[in-house]
């Protein structure tokens, strides 16, 4: 891990992944970029100077956002760390990959307000984001005080697209110190059984050498309860989930289940897109 991208509006929730994000890019000693998008209404990279003065109030919004951004940077450079901010004007997500891809981001780490959706963000564009990332995306909530990660759960089929996904979430795991614990959740349209479905995860355990890791089957009437009622179950800290931008979930689960644990889990969501 490299360089990590906080997205940021400055709200509540977004201040619990600054200081997320601070908190890993310090045990990485990675650099961090913090982003804002502003929306302005008028096409600000292209209005003409003289006429900035036509709008007072947006030039008052562009100067707060970046004494914010500065602040930011200047605590990640007091914490040693090699930082740098981003101030994007009516973009969407295509400018926002183009950013990531560009930037090579190893990680992102974005807040959520949890039931009210994590729309609230970065407007549309951060459910977007977390769909179609091809860097792993880390979704905090603002009652995030500090990042310990003890036990970390990741849910899966296990199948053999799996893996090199898998392997981010590996390093995460050994950065933060924790277990894993492999989690299949069988259902009645998607049934395995136990020896099979525990020789699929016995074979991931050559992916992660040097790692605490459990094996684990929940029976349940879909994955998502399945995933929220192991979880429950014990102290786990985060939930990690290999998506696939076009269906979701396991390949063959509605996107929105990642979606629905970042609204309704009250712990952090890491999310890896299968085509990393």
């Amino acid at each position: 891990m490299k360089k990590i991208l906080i997205p940021t509006d400055f709200s509540g929730c977004a201040r619990a992944a600054e200081r997320i994000g601070l908190e890993i890019a310090k045990k990485a000693n990675a650099e961090i970029h913090f982003m804002h998008i502003m929306a302005t209404g008028v096409d600000w990279v292209k209005l003409p100077l003289e006429k900035e003065d036509l709008y007072p109030e947006i030039r008052a919004q562009i100067a707060h956002a970046k004494s914010d951004l500065n602040a930011l940077q200047a605590k990640a450079e007091k914490l040693g760390l090699q930082a740098d901010t981003l101030l994007l004007f009516d973009k969407g997500r295509s400018e926002i990959d183009r950013q990531i891809a560009e930037n090579k981001y190893d990680f992102i780490v974005m807040g959520s307000h949890g039931t009210s959706g994590i729309k609230d963000l970065l407007g549309s564009n951060t459910q977007k984001v977390v769909r179609h990332s091809k860097s792993p995306v880390l979704v905090v909530k603002e009652n995030l005080k500090k990042l310990a990660v003890d036990n970390l759960i990741f849910a899966s089929s296990f199948e053999e697209d799996v893996r090199a996904p898998f392997q981010k979430i590996v390093e995460f795991t050994k950065l933060m110190k924790a277990k894993i614990h492999l989690l299949f959740v069988n259902t009645p349209f998607g049934f395995k059984e136990t020896d099979v479905a525990m020789a699929c995860m016995e074979s991931f355990l050559q992916e992660c050498p040097g790692v605490n890791c459990t094996l684990n089957i929940y029976d349940a009437f879909n994955e998502e309860r399945g995933i929220q009622k192991f979880a429950e179950s014990m102290s786990t800290d985060v939930i990690a989930l290999a998506t696939h931008g076009k269906s979701g979930f396991m390949k063959m689960i509605s996107p929105s289940i990642t979606e629905n644990l970042v609204n309704h889990a009250d712990i952090p969501i890491l999310s890896v897109n299968l085509n990393s």
